[in-house]
């Protein structure tokens, strides 16, 4: 019997080693594992001056304080390093706020994108830049609200990158809801040197309404005619009779693939419009009277009051040439712009100048184009090597 309970107390020793050992196990899987932290440079976003004096640009944040960023890398084989890609921000809200610079690593003048989606959106994580991708793709679109919605979507080849939305200028409450979109910034990664080289440098997303403005002027051979010329019946229109648009559906394509490097912008509209421009522009200190109270600059009766009328416009190419008429002291007059003067691309301004000759005749004497675009401001942004 002595024997018989050494035995079982031998086997209920073993069972109870046993027992801890698997219970040791289980406390050894359920310990927390440290994640590995991941090393890179991070992208960063930033701003230049422009030094061209037809440019002009401001901080995004002077207008709008919220962007989405759209990021891809191509990685191809050899011989078609640009024939595949991987998304890498997938519409990242980055937003700016006053005086935070530097209070993260992503965060260098005041931009932030990480932890910066909306509520139920999946977190937006710190990414890095991937020094073997062949190239890197960027673009964005700025302004967006619930109001007008900005749609992104793949094209159905998965080749390219669309965002769709409205821009309205009919009227100015209209026109400052419209959302900016970005040029695609793109550059090559190992595969190429050379001196502005852009990869791993500051990346710069350069933001453009997809509008147009578009004024008319005139001025006088003969400057001392003016005070004695009367102009009426401004009107400055399509010769074909077309419209001028002023609402629609815009889209941008921003291709993933291949060697193209550039956006392409397209207009949808209805044939709704304005029918011309009637309204030529100048400045109220360009108004002056004689001793009757009679205005004699910037022409013989020139109105008083909506001055500096631009008008804002689609975009448009292919419209033809438009026909200026106008009365000189009551003799209607007409002047013909040439077709290639008539393209109106987004974020430029057009100013059409008619001379008035000594004879009464009226005549194109320039076009002056001035582009203004809005860039992101030094915001700071990584990518994962994925």
């Amino acid at each position: 019997m002595e024997k018989r309970n050494r035995h079982i107390a031998l086997l209920m020793t073993a069972a109870v080693l046993l027992l801890c050992s698997c219970s040791h196990d289980d406390a050894t899987v359920e310990q927390p594992v440290s994640e590995p932290v991941e090393q890179g440079t991070p992208i960063v976003f930033s701003s230049n001056t422009q030094e061209e004096k037809s440019v002009t640009r401001a901080p995004l944040k002077d207008k709008v304080q919220v962007f989405k960023v759209y990021g891809f890398k191509n990685n191809g084989p050899v011989g078609s390093p640009y024939s595949t890609y991987q998304e890498v921000f997938p519409g990242y809200l980055v937003k700016w706020v006053a005086n935070t610079a530097g209070t993260s690593t992503t965060n260098t003048n005041d931009w932030e994108y990480v932890n910066q989606q909306d509520v139920g959106q999946d977190e937006q994580t710190i990414k890095y830049w991937d020094w073997s991708a062949s190239a890197y793709r960027f673009f964005g679109v700025a302004g967006a609200d619930g109001t007008n919605v900005v749609e992104g979507a793949y094209t159905l080849d998965k080749q390219a990158y669309e965002l769709t939305y409205e821009a309205d200028a009919t009227q100015p409450a209209q026109e400052e809801k419209v959302p900016y979109y970005s040029h695609l910034w793109f550059s090559t990664g190992s595969l190429v040197d050379y001196a502005d080289k852009q990869f791993g440098q500051p990346v710069q997303l350069v933001f453009v309404k997809p509008l147009s403005k578009v004024c008319f002027k005139f001025i006088f051979e003969d400057p001392s005619q003016a005070a004695l010329t009367e102009l009426s019946g401004q009107d400055f229109r399509p010769t074909n009779g077309n419209t001028i648009k002023n609402k629609g559906d815009v889209t941008v394509t921003y291709p993933l693939t291949g060697n193209a490097t550039e956006e392409v912008f397209s207009t949808t509209t209805e044939d709704e419009g304005m029918t011309a421009m009637s309204k030529d522009y100048y400045k109220a200190s360009d108004i002056s009277k004689n001793d009757q109270d009679k205005v004699i600059a910037p022409y013989f009766g020139a109105e008083e009051g909506n001055y500096e009328k631009v008008y804002t416009v689609l975009p448009a190419k292919n419209q033809g040439t438009y026909t200026l008429t106008v009365d000189v002291n009551g003799d209607p007059k007409t002047a013909i712009v040439p077709e290639e003067f008539m393209d109106w691309l987004p974020g430029y301004s057009y100013t059409y100048i008619f001379k008035i000759h000594v004879d009464g005749s009226v005549q194109i004497s320039a076009v002056q184009s001035a582009f203004t675009e809005w860039e992101e401001h030094k915001a700071t942004h990584t990518v994962h090597n994925w």
